[in-house]
């Protein structure tokens, strides 16, 4: 602490820590070096500290490599201004100094404390409260459309309603291909003219029911019966093959003559039903006839739906099936099997296959049956009419 200075001394007499610091300079290149140091006579009581020509190096420091002090820091050092301090400074340090606010303070306070008592609190209003609570939850609510943020739950997790898990029903398809087949392949003659019949019809009232038979089992299955081996099957008995006979001629006899009800033959009901009834054999033959249609069918589908997507004709040799109807038009020992794959090859004929089919239907009409010539002229004349 600063006391009176002295004449004799001219110094400032310090009764705590004194600090001096004597021509402080940067560490700079041609810096000259100073050895002549004045010391100091001033009178201490405490502890005295001489810092002489304190300096910087100008080297670039390692960042957060601050410096360290080892004196304590006065007001001479940061330039602060001195201020006149009185002559007896042991009261400030050890008296306890009770700071007055001032009069014009203590009477803000004094009013303040007066509105305070004076202000009277209406009892809360709880419907302008709920008000408020609404209006408060429509702000956050246009808030949040406004940031484009929207959240959506409940108080209670328990009260959301859990969606209904429904189990996924079995996607089959529109046709049971593996059933069709099962059913080409049976043993019983009858159960595959029946799924012929049932795969002609739907395939020719649409071309989309057709698609889902064209696929090679279905083809194959309809080859096989078309090629089975017949001859070691049951044909039909003598007594069926004679009273077919007596049958056809009264059938000739009433076309011959309507009117007339006179016929060579008047066969029981009994004998009717025997004539009428199917060896193995003719089953089998009568299913390759199906089996002919069914793939004109299939086959004309075909290859009109190839012309649809691609713009081009499928070579007749692609067709599926093309190559079975040819071969039961040259090598099918039943005339009503050649009739069937003419038909078959007429229906599927198209103007690309013209010169192909003109040499089938020319053979064709070199057979002995009339029926098959008949059905070759025919098939030969729609073929060249277009």
């Amino acid at each position: 602490m600063v006391q009176p200075i002295d004449s004799n001394f001219l110094r400032p007499i310090y009764n705590a820590v004194d600090i001096h610091i004597r021509k402080p300079e940067v560490n700079a290149a041609g810096a000259k070096e100073e050895t002549n140091v004045t010391t100091d006579n001033g009178i201490y009581n405490a502890v005295s500290i001489d810092i002489d020509r304190p300096s910087v190096n100008t080297e670039p420091q390692k960042v957060y490599d601050y410096p360290e002090y080892d004196g304590v820091l006065t007001y001479d050092m940061v330039n602060q201004p001195k201020v006149e301090l009185p002559s007896d400074m042991s009261a400030i340090y050890y008296s306890r100094v009770d700071v007055q606010p001032a009069e014009e303070e203590k009477d803000a306070e004094k009013v303040e404390e007066d509105t305070k008592e004076k202000v009277d609190v209406p009892a809360p209003n709880f419907t302008t409260l709920e008000a408020e609570k609404e209006e408060a939850l429509e702000e956050k609510k246009t808030e949040n459309i406004e940031n484009d943020v929207s959240f959506h739950g409940t108080d209670n997790a328990q009260d959301v309603k859990r969606p209904e898990i429904v189990p996924g029903e079995e996607i089959k398809p529109d046709v049971d291909i593996a059933k069709v087949v099962s059913n080409l392949k049976s043993e019983n003659f009858d159960t595959q003219a029946l799924q012929m019949e049932e795969i002609a019809r739907l395939s020719m009232a649409s071309n989309d029911n057709a698609v889902n038979y064209i696929v090679r089992d279905v083809f194959s299955s309809l080859i096989d019966i078309s090629k089975k081996d017949t001859s070691k099957l049951e044909a039909p008995s003598k007594e069926q093959v004679e009273v077919r006979k007596k049958l056809i001629a009264d059938f000739l006899a009433i076309e011959k003559n309507p009117k007339s009800t006179e016929v060579p033959y008047k066969l029981s009901e009994e004998e009717v039903a025997l004539a009428a009834k199917l060896s193995p054999m003719e089953e089998a033959e009568r299913n390759k006839e199906y089996a002919l249609y069914t793939m004109a069918v299939l086959a004309k589908v075909y290859v009109e739906e190839i012309k649809k997507e691609t713009g081009k004709v499928v070579p007749m040799t692609d067709v599926p099936g093309m190559s079975a109807m040819v071969d039961a038009v040259k090598d099918n020992p039943n005339s009503g099997v050649k009739v069937a794959a003419l038909d078959a090859l007429s229906y599927v004929q198209q103007p690309e296959y013209k010169d192909e089919l003109n040499t089938i239907y020319t053979l064709a009409q070199q057979d002995n049956n009339p029926q098959v010539v008949m059905s070759a002229k025919r098939a030969q004349a729609a073929l060249n009419k277009n």
